[in-house]
């Protein structure tokens, strides 16, 4: 799942007001650098960007944002333990500082769930899914209720509930496009999981087009050798193996997924 660019589009929103302030200027740079290095899949980079942000200042919505991008970061290097005690102390200082139904607090519950969903941890996610929902409630086209809708799509799949998993994605949809995000990576990622879903119902049409959809806006966003677009050269790859495709077009996207991933396991190696 991607989630890029909404944290920097909110950290833009948040700082650019007080950027005048010397002492701020500085979280600003390394922050941004940081953000920028994740979007990039550059994570080591970010890493060391993020962490020196985080000791520049002392603001608690300033903190809370820093430590959910370092908590995404720890999650792209796999270090969960490391990534949920971010997600975590975000999760207070939000509740803290704006209230416990702030707008802020459900992207931190999506970002929780998003970590136990992929470390394994089933029996956390839906429920903070589903919180995270509830909050947003009263902006039904928020970025986050997207998420959340994306989220409990994949937890539906996983436990055999294809219909409510197909009605959750095309919600999900819904929400991006009347919310203006019809060419945000995140549409592209709810597009992948439906064309994952449609392959997987023998709807191979459908998934095709879904796909289709989803690499035109990664081309365009992120370009063509973005971690998620890994993602979605593997669910294309084995779209043509269920529909009876070329096997040559299979194993030539297979291929090209399989390098992408490689080159960014080198690229955030530990050094040393």
């Amino acid at each position: 799942m991607m989630r890029n660019a909404f944290l920097f589009a909110i950290a833009a929103a948040v700082v650019a007001p007080v950027a005048v302030h010397a002492d701020v200027q500085l979280w600003v740079s390394y922050y941004y650098q940081g953000v920028e290095s994740y979007n990039a899949g550059k994570y080591r980079d970010a890493q060391a960007l993020l962490n020196k942000a985080h000791t520049e200042t002392c603001a608690a919505h300033r903190q809370a944002f820093t430590l959910d991008s370092m908590g995404m970061n720890h999650m792209a290097l796999t270090e969960y333990a490391e990534a949920e005690k971010c997600f975590q102390s975000a999760l207070c200082l939000r509740k803290d500082e704006c209230g416990e139904e702030s707008r802020f607090v459900p992207a931190t519950l999506n970002n929780l769930a998003d970590l136990h969903y992929i470390a394994g941890n089933v029996d956390k996610v839906e429920c903070l899914y589903k919180e995270a929902l509830d909050i947003n409630g009263h902006d039904p086209y928020s970025v986050e209720v997207g998420r959340s809708l994306n989220g409990l799509a994949l937890v539906a799949a996983d436990a055999g509930n294809i219909a409510e998993a197909e009605n959750l994605l095309k919600r999900a949809v819904k929400v991006h496009f009347h919310g203006g995000r019809s060419e945000h990576p995140y549409m592209a990622t709810v597009l992948t999981n439906l064309g994952i879903l449609y392959t997987e119902q023998g709807k191979y049409e459908e998934a095709a087009e879904a796909l289709k959809k989803a690499k035109r806006i990664q081309y365009e966003v992120l370009g063509k050798n973005h971690p998620d677009v890994a993602i979605r050269l593997h669910a294309e790859a084995n779209l043509h193996v269920k529909s009876g495709g070329c096997a040559c077009h299979a194993k030539e996207k297979q291929d090209k997924a399989n390098a992408i991933r490689e080159s960014f396991t080198k690229l955030n190696a530990k050094q040393g």
